[in-house]
């Protein structure tokens, strides 16, 4: 019988093992899980500002762009107005 209890002495220290083990897996992978999720929110954070920078810089580009294809515009019917009075005068 002092045979079994002793064995049950070791399996249970045994089991107390795994079981610290288990406990400081799971520690750590909580803590890995923790650290992840702030890594996500500070790449949510980082798109959601570049998404911000990238609308604000396309509508400045739209707007440069609307400008300018209106200056073009005026500047070939003051020069078409032109070629045609040139053209009037000349005939």
């Amino acid at each position: 019988m002092g045979m079994d209890m002793q064995g049950g002495a070791d399996n249970t220290a045994h089991l107390k093992g795994k079981l610290g083990n288990l406990n400081e897996t799971l520690r750590q992978l909580t803590e890995n899980l923790n650290v992840h999720k702030k890594e996500v929110q500070i790449l949510r954070s980082e798109k959601e500002t570049l998404e911000s920078v990238l609308t604000m810089k396309c509508q400045d580009t739209r707007k440069a762009l609307t400008n300018e294809l209106h200056r073009v515009t005026e500047e070939v019917n003051r020069h078409y107005s032109n070629q045609s009075a040139e053209t009037q005068r000349l005939n």
